[in-house]
């Protein structure tokens, strides 16, 4: 919407996306909401969580993302997940980079203050593509190298 936007008063209401068609308006599930509407086994993909090509840096924009998932974690005390690593682009994850990539995530919430307890971290290198390796395209490749969140125990 650009320019056009009309700022919502909480910040939260100004992170969506909306889907227009002919004939109506569709706005998809924030993080958050995926987050709250969670069952047991759920996986959630962090889609702004973005890293530094080959490495386990994360980049600044994937910040406000990583802050939900504290948030959540804070809000609701009973939610326990994995936090799962994927990579692309790659015939094997030698050097364990989805792991590290997940332990990061890990890393961060544990320096917030969410107990290990809470939390547990996997990666799974090239095992689980969303797309057939090697990829066709960048579209291809941004989907199978994500970080997913599998709810093991909400409420």
């Amino acid at each position: 919407i650009g320019e056009l936007f009309d700022y919502a008063p909480l910040d939260k209401d100004n992170r969506k996306v909306v889907i227009q068609t002919k004939d109506k308006t569709v706005e998809a599930k924030s993080f958050e909401d995926n987050i709250k509407n969670a069952k047991i086994g759920d996986l959630i993909v962090m889609k702004s969580l973005n890293y530094e090509p080959g490495l386990a840096i994360l980049l600044p924009e994937s910040t406000p993302l990583l802050d939900e998932l504290f948030n959540q974690m804070t809000v609701n005390k009973k939610l326990v997940i994995q936090i799962q690593g994927h990579i692309c682009c790659a015939d094997n994850d030698s050097t364990n980079l989805s792991r590290a990539r997940a332990k990061l995530v890990y890393d961060f919430l544990i320096q917030k203050g969410i107990t290990k307890s809470r939390m547990s971290y996997r990666g799974f290198g090239v095992t689980k593509p969303f797309y057939q390796i090697p990829e066709n395209n960048d579209e291809e490749r941004i989907a199978n190298r994500r970080v997913e969140i599998k709810i093991v125990s909400n409420k």
